[in-house]
């Protein structure tokens, strides 16, 4: 048997010295006294354990939302590098084509005839009328 790391020969002291300074008469009392003081230490003790685990699952709830909110942000985040990936890598792969194209000579136009005018030209006269 051990409480609190006291054995039974720690234990029969203990009893021997209580009776010594509280004597034989008044040692029920001051038992029943301090297994009150126990008792209420043990229910403070169980009280802040309740509101401490309250806190924790409080903070833990907190946390698993912001690494929620994080994980949703990766995976936003990489879909968005791995569109502009994609499209760059396309970019570049089009870029050759684009080059070779433009180096390519164009075809010489022939130059085309001068027109001629189809409608006559009404010759203008004077501002004299004559």
């Amino acid at each position: 048997m051990d409480f609190l790391g006291i054995g039974l020969p720690e234990l029969i002291i203990i009893l021997i010295v209580a009776v010594i300074v509280v004597g034989p008469k008044r040692l029920p009392e001051v038992a029943v006294q301090i297994a009150r003081v126990i008792r209420q230490l043990r229910g403070y003790a169980t009280d802040v354990t309740a509101q401490m685990r309250s806190e924790l699952d409080e903070l833990t709830r907190e946390y698993e939302q912001v690494r929620k909110d994080l994980q949703e942000f990766r995976q936003a985040a990489t879909k968005g590098l791995d569109f502009i990936s994609h499209e760059v890598d396309r970019a570049v792969r089009d870029v050759p084509a684009v080059i070779e194209s433009s180096a390519e000579p164009k075809p010489k136009r022939r130059p085309s005839p001068p027109r001629k005018e189809t409608t006559p030209r009404k010759e203008t006269t004077g501002d004299d009328g004559s």
